[in-house]
């Protein structure tokens, strides 16, 4: 998995692409958010439109970002999920716990 870092005025965009599995995918997510969050940027979205397959690893990673921004006073939003994370999202009912955007600008103004 790769992630990449963008500004969007207070907000920063973690662009993600490729599998978000246990050892690999959920580490680099795990890193991006921790680092971001100790520089003091806590409005995060994950943009997670290239993100092609999620395990329950990447699940667990994604609920626990969202505490530690919680914990930090940030919050993490989920961007473009594709179909199939999507699923695996509303099977294990995440999709009422983040907020999904479908447009970046309004993930972005969700802040």
């Amino acid at each position: 998995m790769k992630a990449n870092v963008r500004d969007a005025s207070n907000v920063r965009i973690v662009d993600l692409s490729g599998k978000m599995t246990l050892g690999g995918g959920d580490v680099v997510v795990r890193d991006t958010v921790s680092n971001l969050l100790k520089e003091g940027h806590k409005q995060i979205i994950l943009n997670l439109s290239n993100v092609n397959y999620i395990d329950s690893a990447g699940i667990g990673e994604l609920v626990a970002c969202k505490k530690r921004a919680a914990a930090a006073g940030g919050d993490v939003r989920l961007l473009l999920p594709s179909e199939s994370v999507y699923k695996v999202l509303s099977i294990v009912s995440l999709h009422l716990v983040f907020q999904i955007f479908e447009e970046e600008a309004q993930a972005i103004g969700s802040f």
